[in-house]
């Protein structure tokens, strides 16, 4: 009997140890990774890498704060000395949500972020804004306004002009340079043609079913995919296509399109996003973020 008791007693201690074992594993890239250091929201524009001059850094404040005022868009720049090893992807989230740019009701803000050192920058923008601030035209405006004047080392020049660039399309008035046009126009609309066909037959996948389906929808990434290195780059293009497949097939699983049942999805796209109340906007100095969020929309860019 004595006996028995002990060796239920070492198992337990057995498996006691275990489970501690792989919760320490578990816990331990949480207690090792470390986050951006993200600086408190004071100014619409802040220089803490030392790229600008002050009477720029005064004329870019007073020109967002008055596009603000205009539009209730909200545009923050902010240089950093370092990346500490992270991606400017990365680092820009976590800026843009702790800083919560936009509105709550609207996530309408934007976020230019340069880091002089790793010769990085990005154009972050909230959910609100992605059809008035598309990504291909955050790519143009970081190729032709802020890239050519950063190579060139007029960091004044070029946030300016990469500003006001943002401030433009946001209104619908910017367009590309005719430079620009002439050697990129028809690859550009080239690629937004297969983005059209290849969504079509993305779309079209979602109601044919069994294999001739995934034939589909292979088919249409295919096509798709012209626009989405176009957007994200070859490597990370080859992943975001890989996810767009699963998540068809997902839909198609959980709606029940294409397998002649029915779709049991009543409401599924009829919420949208949800939204909390008002946020009221500082206009003082004192100046702050109003509750919105980046959705990870942007482009990114060196020099």
């Amino acid at each position: 009997m004595k006996q028995t008791i002990s060796k239920n007693s070492f198992f337990k201690k057995r498996i006691s140890s275990v489970l501690l074992f792989c919760i320490g594993l578990a816990c331990f890239p949480t207690t090792t990774t470390f986050a951006y250091p993200v600086p408190k929201l004071e100014r619409r524009v802040m220089d803490h890498a030392g790229i600008l001059s002050q009477a720029t850094v005064e004329q870019l404040e007073s020109s967002l704060k008055q596009f603000e005022a205009e539009t209730s868009n909200q545009i923050s720049v902010y240089t950093t000395p370092s990346l500490h090893d992270e991606t400017i992807e990365d680092v820009s989230i976590q800026i843009f949500d702790e800083w919560k740019l936009g509105q709550k009701t609207k996530n309408n803000g934007v976020l230019l972020i340069i880091a002089p050192n790793e010769r990085k920058m990005r154009i972050a923008v909230g959910r609100g804004l992605e059809g008035a601030l598309t990504d291909i035209q955050a790519k143009h405006i970081i190729r032709n306004q802020l890239r050519p004047s950063f190579q060139s080392g007029d960091m004044d020049g070029g946030v300016t002009a990469g500003v006001n660039a943002i401030m433009a399309t946001i209104r619908g008035e910017y367009t590309p340079s005719e430079d620009d046009v002439s050697t990129t126009g028809n690859g550009s609309t080239d690629v937004m043609s297969s983005g059209i066909v290849g969504g079509a037959f993305t779309l079209i996948s979602l109601f044919v079913p069994a294999f001739g389906g995934v034939i589909f929808t292979i088919v249409g990434l295919i096509i798709l995919m012209p626009l989405i290195t176009f957007i994200f780059g070859s490597g990370l293009g080859l992943i975001v296509a890989a996810l767009l497949f699963f998540l068809i097939l997902y839909i198609k699983r959980k709606l029940g399109l294409g397998q002649g049942g029915d779709s049991g999805g009543g409401g599924y796209f009829g919420g949208g996003w949800s939204s909390g109340g008002d946020s009221s906007w500082s206009s003082s100095d004192s100046w702050s973020g109003g509750g919105g969020d980046s959705a990870g929309g942007g482009s990114s860019g060196d020099w």
